[in-house]
């Protein structure tokens, strides 16, 4: 009799047929070829494609999925083709014959491109979230915890005599390609040679001759300025704009003159904090993770649901925005998926009074550390110690003064009371309540100065111990997304594209975990009784 493997057989290169005893029944392969070739079809990317042209060559699902591998073995385009061609496990994954070559590498960086143009980056990671809430694998209330890691840039930090000259170079090439004129006649007043991409990394010769770098650093600053004025008639062309703003940045951020008239870089506090790192790059920043962890690219902030240990939500931005900045994001963007964490439990960088305001709103509560924002008033009386009546607008300091708004600080939405010479200046609590020269107290107290107050007096409960020992758990989440996955350095250039890594990463993590999951409820059913 023929075995229901022999009855499916269409060829013998059917994966179905040969791979039935090879790949067992708990691989990593055949549960993502169960469960992800249900999840992703076509129709996920319907909305990227034409319907009245033809099907398009390769099919968008296949294409995802093979994304979704290539990150889980975080494997180059390149890789990946060689992979779908000779890899048994990708093969019978991805449902491909043994002897089928799928797709060439290129396919998958258009795929990416298209995701890109019709801001589908998020459609998958979106679809298998929906599909873990469904299944009841996350509840749609549990306890979550966020936390950043540096993700390194895909480039070389050049000095900046080479900054410059990368900047002029991305000005030449459509200089060239689209005004021919204008770049033959700049070679009678620049050196074009200088600027071609065997020679825009070469500074000069010999790395400690400092006056031969800062001679060569004043003649790409000049070349720079003499193309910005070669270009300020043509009108109309996107990409050269572009190119000129650029290099308009780099000498306005990095370059100012010295005393005898000539350019010279800038000393790094002259410098503006937003800074471009890289023409190559130009949405990377410098970041710092602490005074001494300091790095140049972006940070991937995550979200992690405690008890299940799903990723929710995953936000890319640039390396210098604070570690916090996406936390209201982060919560919000989950409403789509009918999730509200009743807590979400973060470090200190997450301990803002806005973010705690803005979260209670979405009916969440924020855990954090309190932060000492000012080492100056840290041995004086803090904010709880003063009585604040909202209905009033008054303010009662603990020997029991009470005053008035003094006035409203706009730009930071503060509202500041002073209180009067005359009642701190005897007061017996003075050195205790203030070090400022002055001799008076001054407190602001901001929007969110309830949430702090309360945030206060939790912190000192035996519950926000508890619910800081869940936190570390996301540690382990990041190193496996930087060490297995490939977070630890960007793979593509820019904001966008460095969220699609993320998003895709997060992907292939939450596909390991519901695999996983899905293993161990196999392994604790009971074994059927023998008939």
């Amino acid at each position: 009799m023929l075995s229901s493997s022999s009855l499916r057989q269409g060829s013998f290169y059917d994966p179905e047929f040969i791979c039935e005893q090879l790949i067992p029944e708990d691989s990593f392969y055949r549960q993502f070829k169960e469960k992800v070739g249900r999840l992703i079809t076509d129709r996920v990317f319907e909305s990227m494609y034409c319907t009245d042209n033809g099907r398009p060559p390769i099919s968008p699902a296949l294409l995802a999925k093979a994304t979704i591998l290539q990150f889980h073995r975080n494997l180059s385009d390149r890789e990946m083709e060689r992979a779908c061609a000779y890899d048994i496990e990708i093969k019978f994954a991805l449902g491909l014959r043994l002897d089928e070559r799928p797709f060439d590498h290129s396919s998958l960086g258009d795929f990416r491109k298209r995701l890109l143009e019709h801001e589908q980056e998020k459609a998958v990671f979106d679809k298998l979230l929906d599909k873990l809430v469904k299944a009841g694998l996350i509840g749609r209330n549990e306890i979550q915890r966020i936390d950043a890691t540096h993700v390194i840039a895909d480039i070389a930090l050049p000095t900046m005599t080479v900054l410059v000259k990368k900047g002029v170079r991305n000005m030449l090439i459509p200089l060239k390609k689209k005004h021919p004129e204008i770049y033959q006649s700049l070679g009678k007043n620049i050196s074009i040679e200088e600027y071609d991409h065997r020679r825009v990394d070469h500074e000069v010769d010999g790395r400690l001759d400092m006056e031969a770098k800062e001679k060569k650093l004043v003649e790409v600053v000049q070349d720079a300025k003499t193309v910005l004025r070669r270009v300020e008639s043509i009108k109309g062309d996107k990409t050269l704009s572009q190119q000129v703003e650029m290099l308009k940045r780099i000498l306005r951020e990095h370059v100012t003159e010295a005393g005898n008239g000539e350019p010279r870089e800038k000393v790094r506090k002259e410098k503006p904090a937003d800074l471009i790192v890289s023409p190559v790059d130009p949405d990377a920043r410098f970041g710092a993770k602490s005074k001494t962890k300091k790095f140049h690219g972006y940070k991937a902030n995550i979200t992690e649901t405690v008890k299940s240990r799903f990723i929710t939500s995953v936000q890319a931005t640039p390396g210098n925005r604070r570690d916090g900045s996406m936390t209201v994001e982060s919560v919000a963007e989950q409403r789509k998926h009918r999730l509200a964490p009743l807590k979400l439990i973060g470090d200190t960088a997450y301990s803002d009074g806005g973010y705690r305001k803005a979260l209670k709103e979405h009916g969440t509560e924020l855990v954090a550390p309190m932060r000492i924002t000012n080492n100056i008033t840290r041995a004086v009386f803090p904010k709880s110690m003063f009585d604040y009546n909202q209905r009033k607008n008054t303010l009662t300091c603990p020997a029991g003064v009470t005053i008035k708004q003094s006035f409203h600080d706009y730009n930071k939405d503060i509202r500041m009371f002073h209180f009067p010479l005359t009642k701190c200046g005897p007061c017996e609590h003075l050195s205790q309540c203030t070090n400022a020269r002055e001799k008076r107290r001054v407190v602001g107290i901001g929007p969110a100065h309830q949430e702090l107050r309360e945030a206060e007096i939790y912190n000192k409960t035996d519950q926000f111990k508890q619910d800081m020992k869940l936190r570390p758990g996301i540690e382990g989440k990041l190193s496996e997304m930087k060490r297995y996955h490939g977070l630890r350095r960007a793979r593509y250039r820019g904001l966008r594209k460095v969220s699609l890594q993320c998003y895709f990463t997060a992907v292939a993590v939450n596909l390991k975990r519901w695999i996983k999951l899905e293993m161990e409820k196999l392994k604790a059913r009971p074994d059927p009784a023998p008939t």
